[in-house]
């Protein structure tokens, strides 16, 4: 991606969400290596004794089989050569289901199960050599090759310094049973597994952290952009205010229609304002308007206008406006409450 200067926000999560639908995520090939290298590690440390002795059993058996065999024929060949396919089957398949799913674990762990298939769609540009010569002699190409080559002075120097000094011993252990010298060399091939590991992964958390610093900068975004994706977010605010008036229009409307037809309204006693109605053909009190501040307010100045019984209970109207929609039953566990407001209502009609 283009480095362009203007681009000084951070990537969004919406972009970041969009990016990785379209496959473009952050990546360490090293760091993916070095898990992979640790990982078989402790996998052979672990399975060296059964695969030994699974690897000599599978020998025997082929070397009595082609014992028994006197005629070289193209069949007795070909039974010989599914043998040895057999053999090295058995041995690595382990390994490779293991390396299989300690890579996906990996991509998983970093990046979650985002199937993208169109990554598998043909693109026609793709064909086109003049970018791909772009990007090779580009400055990221640059420096992956500078990378390369000190990763390969670093693993080279690491070799030496365990190689080095044990060269003229690893050659005398000719002269030394072979037990002694296989036991040299295991030790030998240990510690240098070990070190080239240990390196591995030091320049593998190097070059994530230099591939992280180098996919936030690709990504990120323009001030205009980020307006832009706040706007098809959000809404225009335009819109957003003209919707908002049109909502307080509908609610004005509503308070002028249903609250005369009322049984009481219940307020806080300024802040939230609720009309409640209750017939005969009601299995419960309905709510036929609500509101909070002005709102609220005018609910009042319509229940004054019009007659309708207005009482002051904040906890019980806070609780109407929180609990109730528009057009629907009191909640059960209101009907109490709601009761003892209406009879109150009901005696002070009865008085009058």
């Amino acid at each position: 991606m283009a480095q362009d200067p203007s681009r000084t926000e951070k990537a969004t999560p919406k972009r970041r969400s969009k990016l990785r639908k379209e496959g473009t995520v952050l990546r360490s090939q090293d760091l993916d290596a070095a898990v992979l290298l640790w990982g078989n590690f402790f996998l052979f440390m672990f399975a060296w004794t059964t695969t030994f002795m699974l690897l000599a059993q599978q020998v025997v058996y082929f070397l009595k089989s082609t014992a028994t065999v006197s005629d070289l024929s193209f069949t007795n060949l070909q039974g010989f050569a599914w043998g040895v396919f057999l053999i090295i089957l058995k041995v690595l398949l382990p390994f490779y289901a293991f390396n299989f799913l300690l890579a996906l674990a990996n991509q998983f762990r970093q990046h979650g199960f985002t199937p993208n298939f169109s990554m598998l769609k043909l693109k026609f540009e793709k064909l086109n050599p003049v970018p791909g010569f772009r990007r090779l002699v580009s400055a990221r190409s640059l420096v992956e090759i500078l990378k390369s080559l000190a990763k390969f002075f670093i693993l080279g120097w690491v070799a030496y310094m365990v190689l080095g000094p044990r060269v003229p011993v690893l050659i005398s252990t000719l002269k030394l049973p072979l037990n002694q010298g296989i036991h040299y060399l295991q030790e030998t091939l240990f510690i240098l597994y070990r070190n080239v590991m240990i390196a591995m992964l030091i320049l593998a958390l190097a070059d994530w952290a230099y591939q992280r610093f180098s996919f936030e900068k690709s990504i990120r975004m323009t001030k205009q952009e980020v307006k832009d994706e706040m706007k098809d977010s959000e809404g225009n605010p335009e819109i957003k205010k003209l919707q908002r008036q049109q909502m307080f229009q509908s609610m004005l409307r509503r308070i002028i229609s249903q609250v005369p037809r009322a049984s009481v309204v219940i307020t806080n006693p300024t802040h939230f304002a609720v009309a409640l109605r209750y017939d005969d053909k009601s299995a419960a009190p309905i709510c036929v308007a609500k509101g909070v501040d002005h709102l609220a307010l005018k609910i009042r100045e319509r229940a004054i206008n019009s007659g309708v019984a207005i009482v002051e209970n904040p906890p019980l109207a806070r609780s109407l406006y929180r609990s109730v929609d528009l057009e629907r039953p009191i909640p059960p566990e209101l009907y109490q409450a709601v009761a003892q407001v209406l009879a109150y209502v009901y005696r002070l009609k009865g008085a009058a």
